[in-house]
């Protein structure tokens, strides 16, 4: 690989993580970046380190645990792996959810994740105790925190989808079938007997509530990931 490939990748993932980047470019930035590092067989470690293995990426696999609200957390992690070109199996029994991807993407889905969470439980509390306070709601907590969750992980997911689909309508066109084939064979070797489950959703209030928040929410991880991600 030549040292300008090296150079333009360096600068779209400084692009990309730069404070003062708005999400859109932030996106497009990281998606043009990746691009490059699927085409030229690298990770960001090599970027950083000069190096250039001949094997192509790998397909790794991370399992995350939660014992506490791992219903909606499952959903969550599912909808960012979904759009950041991963995939998840949930394990119910042992409250797991298992993100299948490349090095790169896992991480960057770990990243939003551990920041999307304590964000969304921090905006639940208040938006809780507005509605409590507003008198004219009845929906049980137990019933508006699962709306809630569950609304603003799908305008969560709508943010993403969209920037998703702007990256497969140019530079992504081949890259996310080729790497959908590679994560779809790792899961099949590992579940090769999956069964699928749907989520329901009564908390109406609860629903437009995490909409609404959803919508607003910054999807940007303010803090990294330290040290290295083992993947499986």
């Amino acid at each position: 690989m030549d040292n300008n490939t090296t150079e333009k990748i360096r600068k779209l993932l400084a692009m990309a993580e730069h404070p003062n980047s708005n999400e859109h470019e932030a996106a497009i930035a990281m998606q043009k970046a990746q691009e490059l590092l699927f085409k030229n067989n690298l990770s960001r470690a090599d970027i950083t380190t000069g190096s250039s293995p001949a094997a192509a990426p790998g397909i790794g696999k991370i399992d995350l645990t939660e014992s506490v609200g791992y219903n909606w957390k499952r959903y969550l992690i599912h909808t960012l792996a979904v759009n950041s070109l991963c995939s998840t199996v949930s394990s119910p029994s042992t409250n797991t959810s298992h993100v299948f991807g490349t090095y790169e993407n896992v991480r960057g889905v770990l990243e939003m994740y551990y920041w999307l969470v304590p964000e969304l439980e921090r905006i639940a509390i208040r938006a809780w105790t507005n509605y409590k306070r507003d008198g004219t709601g009845r929906e049980s907590a137990r019933m508006w925190k699962r709306g809630f969750f569950m609304g603003a992980t799908k305008s969560i997911g709508d943010k993403l989808k969209e920037s998703l689909q702007q990256f497969e309508a140019g530079p992504g066109s081949a890259i996310i079938p080729y790497n959908a084939s590679l994560v779809k064979d790792a899961v099949r070797k590992v579940f090769p007997h999956l069964s699928s489950s749907r989520t329901s959703v009564r908390g109406y209030d609860g629903m437009a509530a995490g909409r609404a928040a959803g919508r607003n929410i910054n999807i940007r991880p303010q803090r990294k990931l330290t040290g290295v991600l083992a993947l499986n």
